[in-house]
């Protein structure tokens, strides 16, 4: 091998920020993004906390055992405010949204159909 095969050549080109449509970030920007990020997180925890005292005040515990069965959620061996949790839990994740939503739908189907004088008859759920 030839000395000038043996040497490795390499060249480096900072692009400018400019060129490149960035801004620069300054100090109120961040303080901004914080201030949003806590009173998102805030808000988010209100809302769980607030969905826990509807299902501890309004729901009997075999009400939510349905639930429970509903989302596939154990509920062997559970006290009420156990199960209050993992279904809040698996309420706020985003992943689980469809699922809630038609839960949330088809219960409010069966108390039309409960509270309606000729159809209520035929269903049979407790």
């Amino acid at each position: 091998m030839s000395e000038s095969e043996e040497n490795i050549h390499f060249s480096l080109q900072e692009e400018c920020k400019e060129e490149k449509n960035e801004s620069i970030v300054t100090y109120e920007d961040l303080v901004k993004e914080v201030d949003l990020m806590e009173m998102t997180s805030s808000v988010a925890m209100d809302d769980y906390i607030a969905l826990e005292i509807e299902y501890q005040t309004n729901y009997i515990k075999k009400e939510l055992e349905r639930i429970a069965a509903y989302y596939d959620i154990s509920k062997r061996k559970k006290r009420k405010d156990q199960l209050v949790e993992e279904i809040v839990i698996f309420e706020k994740d985003p992943e689980n949204i469809e699922t809630v939503y038609r839960r949330k739908r088809l219960w409010s189907c069966i108390e039309e159909i409960k509270s309606d004088k000729y159809l209520s008859k035929f269903l049979i759920l407790d």
